[in-house]
């Protein structure tokens, strides 16, 4: 009785066949990864865990101004060239793209979309608060067609239970971070994420890996109830449908 309640780890195989939509594995363009061998050394972790399919999204925003369409694409196909010889993981480029007075610039010159359509374009503001204009921003990009996917809405603290409600019925989805679930980011970011996940208020899910460290430290810490697992399910069938 009342299991359903109870907390438990992930199961053995969750990531079989498993497609991830955010990480910053492509290197030495971002905060992620640095090296050639540590992105592969990541891949190859990863492709032992079962995960098949990954989008590598660089951060475009102004404190990496060097990222853009022209510049990034042949870096991410120089390095998925390379990578095809060491893994069996089959690499997609987008981007993660701050909310910040280059947006509308990476708009012009177009996005690097999450998604087969070329329509879902994933965001991100400041943790500690949003730019002022960046509703009329996502207005904008909305009215030529894209959809914003909002990234790890849990980890900004700034927003409210009603601040996420606003933005869902203004029509923009949700992207949890896979980490915020174990108190990787601290206490409130994993109440959000909990809370979230629970009322079904995510449309993706990513590792957002920075650091395989990272992954490896936190996610033993997960436990999740059976109500969350199977949210978390049908996210991973999400995700897959951006392939």
């Amino acid at each position: 009785m009342f299991d359903f309640l109870k907390k438990k780890v992930l199961p053995d195989g969750f990531f079989q066949g498993a497609c991830d939509v955010h990480c910053h594995i492509l290197p030495g363009v971002d905060d992620g990864f640095k090296s050639f061998e540590d992105s592969i050394q990541a891949l190859k972790f990863l492709e032992g865990k079962g995960v098949r399919k990954m989008k590598l999204t660089p951060h475009f925003m102004k404190e990496f101004s060097d990222n853009t369409k022209d510049t990034i694409v042949p870096k991410f196909e120089e390095f998925k060239n390379k990578a095809a010889s060491q893994c069996n993981i089959e690499l997609q480029l987008a981007a993660e793209h701050m909310l910040d007075s280059g947006f509308l610039d990476h708009f012009e010159r177009g996005f690097l979309t999450l998604d087969k359509d070329k329509s879902l374009v994933l965001c991100e503001t400041s943790y500690m608060m949003c730019d002022p204009n960046y509703s009329s921003m996502l207005y904008e990009v909305m009215l030529e067609g894209y959809t914003p996917v909002i990234a790890h809405p849990e980890r900004y603290q700034y927003a409210s239970k009603q601040q996420y409600s606003r933005w869902k019925e203004k029509g923009y989805l949700f992207q949890l971070n896979l980490l915020s679930l174990t108190g990787a980011y601290g206490g409130p970011a994993m109440e959000k994420s909990h809370y979230m996940l629970q009322h079904d208020m995510y449309d993706f899910v990513g590792s957002d890996m920075h650091r395989l460290d990272n992954f490896r430290k936190f996610m033993p810490a997960m436990k999740l109830s059976s109500k969350e697992m199977e949210a978390l399910n049908l996210l991973c069938e999400n995700n897959a449908r951006l392939f």
